[in-house]
């Protein structure tokens, strides 16, 4: 299941404005942040994931159509990838 949590991740990056602002530039809790949505990844995906840049993302995600991106505050459930934690507004303030 780990690889449909790299995917999922991508595409949440990808398409969640809000998601990919807290999630870059990556540190600790940008992988805290992914666990707590349910996306849980090994360390050999984290370290991959590390080398991201954030800028990319951004210059791919302005060519998306809106209606397939998310602006604002968004919630996510997770979908299966794992367990979602428990959430608060708090956890990320």
């Amino acid at each position: 299941m780990s690889q449909k949590c790299v995917e999922l991740l991508l595409g949440r990056i990808l398409t969640d404005e809000d998601f990919r602002r807290d999630f870059f530039p990556i540190r600790d809790f940008s992988f805290a942040m992914a666990v707590s949505h349910g996306l849980e990844l090994t360390p050999v995906e984290r370290n991959a994931l590390s080398t991201l840049q954030g800028r990319r993302f951004e210059f791919i995600a302005q060519s998306l159509d809106p209606r397939i991106a998310r602006s604002g505050v968004s919630v996510f459930q997770g979908d299966g990838c794992a367990s979602p934690g428990k959430v608060s507004e708090e956890d990320f303030s």
